[in-house]
């Protein structure tokens, strides 16, 4: 570990504590020029200490009366990761975190550092050994909010709240599918069920990154496929509108899986730079089909683009399906944050109804596995007027830590004939 990648992800680390950022934006920050192990060194460290905050906290909360300033906190926090991933070299680690603090900090804060650090290094090892009994012991156990945990007790009982804190909590791997030009390659395994998805062997980036540059290989968890394939199967002629878009990777699916009788693919979001990261991918894949579209979905008009025979939403949501991936979006999120995107989700929903034609699919799709977000948001759209012009089709419902994928939701709407 350099010194420079360990005072970087203090750094981060800091500036996550202030505000919880995407992670994106947190590694955006990372020097360009740094070579790439001394980048991921810095990526590792932040990204695990963000995923076991909570655990961390709890074990230095035990030998500090009062915690310190947010940067000499952090710099904790990011040792004590050091320390849980690799105890066999607690003296090396505690004696390189001492000395960085001791070149940014007082020589009380160095002495207060290196105290407490040679106390976590044993205590870490003896909470993960803790029964948990209570909702609190999971919050701190696994880095999740206590509201999101309440929530999940309710809708899925201990055990498979349990099983689903523990997947949150493993690296998330990394999968892929080829777009056009398919090749085989040693670091790529098929995904068992998921036809034409493969599974990137840890650490082997480097070899698939030339085929993702050349726009031929897209990095893509296979839940993301459901809602595509859905479209596919239940509108398989004419044109599709595809909603909420960016960054295009459904899009790009939904070419590939388009035949002959599909005449073209519209793919609407914003404008802004999800937008143009959409048409760059676009472009970068060769899609020939799609016309990326910059536009609100609620300002939308039927009479100007027409009645589609397929339409997907993939409606913004929780996340609460990809937090192995997404660490960040646990803590970005809140009660009030979710009431406002259940109304955004039925809002956009009715939206998209508009726009699909007689004997037509709907698809409605999210990353989440909150119910709240699924069924109740179809359930909400059926029973307004708008929703009797519809029947619900097939439905399901993708649960991470029973699949081994990303959590979806994806719900196939048919439009009545004469409706």
């Amino acid at each position: 570990m350099s010194d420079n990648s360990w005072s970087k992800a203090v750094d981060l680390v800091a500036f996550f504590l202030r505000k919880p950022a995407r992670m994106s934006h947190l590694l955006e920050r990372i020097p360009e020029n740094w070579a790439p192990g001394k980048r991921r060194a810095c990526q590792s460290l932040l990204f695990g200490t963000v995923r076991h905050v909570a655990l961390l906290e709890k074990a230095l909360d035990e030998f500090i009366r009062r915690r310190p300033k947010p940067q000499l906190w952090a710099a904790l926090l990011v040792s004590s990761r050091e320390l849980m991933e690799q105890p066999e070299r607690s003296p090396k680690i505690v004696h390189n975190a001492v000395r960085e603090i001791g070149k940014r900090f007082s020589k009380a804060e160095k002495g207060l550092a290196n105290a407490v650090l040679r106390k976590v290094v044993a205590r870490i090892p003896e909470l993960l050994d803790e029964p948990l009994s209570a909702p609190a012991d999971l919050c701190w156990r696994y880095s999740h909010p206590r509201w999101l945990v309440d929530r999940w007790l309710e809708q899925f009982g201990w055990e498979e709240t349990v099983a689903f804190l523990q997947w949150n909590q493993e690296e998330s791997a990394v999968f892929a599918r080829w777009q056009r030009d398919t090749e085989e390659v040693t670091a790529l395994s098929p995904c068992p069920n998921v036809e034409g998805f493969f599974k990137l062997d840890p650490g082997a980036w480097a070899e698939i990154s030339p085929f993702v540059e050349a726009g031929r290989l897209y990095v893509q968890n296979p839940a993301a496929s459901l809602a595509p394939k859905s479209l596919a199967k239940a509108a398989p002629i004419g044109r599709w509108l595809d909603l909420c878009a960016a960054p295009g990777g459904k899009g790009l699916l939904l070419e590939q899986l388009s035949g002959p009788d599909l005449a073209e693919i519209i793919s609407v979001d914003l404008p802004g730079p999800r937008f143009e990261r959409m048409e760059s991918n676009f472009h970068r894949y060769g899609a020939k089909k799609i016309r990326a579209l910059p536009a609100d979905v609620l300002k939308l008009e039927s009479e100007k683009l027409g009645l589609f025979e397929g339409v997907l939403l993939d409606a913004p949501c929780s996340n609460s399906g990809v937090l192995q991936h997404k660490i960040d979006a646990r803590w970005r999120q809140s009660p009030d944050g979710l009431e406002d995107l259940l109304a955004l989700q039925a809002e956009l929903l009715d939206a998209a109804s508009g726009f699909v034609a007689e004997g037509g699919a709907l698809v409605y799709s999210t990353c989440s596995v909150d119910s709240s977000e699924n069924d109740g948001i179809i359930d909400g759209f059926l029973a307004k007027e708008k929703g009797k012009l519809f029947e619900l089709e097939t439905s399901e419902v993708s649960l991470p830590w029973k699949q081994g994928r990303d959590g979806a939701g994806i719900f196939v709407l048919r439009k009545k004939a004469g409706a």
